[in-house]
């Protein structure tokens, strides 16, 4: 037999969340257009209202990060002590955070003493990758990648100071890549991101993506 399906279920499954979304879109963007104070207040409690799902949702991931690491703990994974390292680290810095929210003497040792010197050892590990991916990226099979590898080229070494002494024109020629099709270039990614971005906000709108019902 087949199963029956309740209509007002469905309806309320579908078009409630669909409906809501909807509505909540709409209001915020005219908030973004029209000069009005009782639509800029209800914009405001909405946005309100958005900053604390989205803080619920960050404490949600965080539980999910410390059940992660005790199930790898209970089952004796290769990996557990770095997940009881994980989970430590996290439990001091929250307790010395959570008192001040970050403004006392201790909160601010860690961030300068611990975290800082950590964030700086990861961004002097990423020059290795960068290397490598820049020996990757320029090895030359097409005319393009030759117009890219020379740009890179001239960028690199007008960089260097003492190119200015054996040619003014070195300098001149990496201010201009990087003032005009460097720019350019970028100027060209963000008109495309914004378009993406209008695109998956009407997709929202209008009910054709719904990652909130689902």
């Amino acid at each position: 037999m087949q199963p029956r399906i309740n209509l007002g279920v469905l309806l309320r499954r579908q078009l409630f969340p669909v409906g809501l979304a909807i509505g909540v879109g709409l209001i915020v963007l005219l908030g973004q257009f029209l000069a009005n104070e009782t639509l800029a207040n209800i914009v405001n409690v909405l946005v309100a209202w958005g900053a604390i799902v989205a803080a619920f949702a960050l404490l949600l991931g965080l539980a999910n990060l410390v059940v992660f690491h005790v199930q790898r703990i209970l089952k004796r994974e290769a990996q557990m002590p770095f997940s009881i390292l994980i989970l430590v680290t996290a439990l001091v810095v929250f307790l010395l955070v959570l008192p001040s929210g970050g403004t006392d003497a201790s909160a601010q040792w860690v961030l300068r003493y611990i975290y800082q010197p950590l964030e700086a050892s990861f961004l002097a590990l990423l020059v290795f990758f960068i290397a490598t991916a820049m020996y990757r990226a320029l090895r030359v099979r097409t005319w393009e990648m030759a117009l890219f590898a020379l740009s890179a080229l001239v960028v690199l070494i007008g960089s260097v100071p003492f190119t200015q002494i054996l040619s003014p024109l070195i300098p001149e020629a990496r201010d201009w890549v990087m003032n005009v099709p460097a720019v350019a270039g970028v100027r060209g990614i963000l008109l495309g991101v914004a378009l993406g971005i209008i695109a998956t906000g009407l997709r929202l709108l209008t009910g054709i993506d719904r990652p909130y019902s689902e």
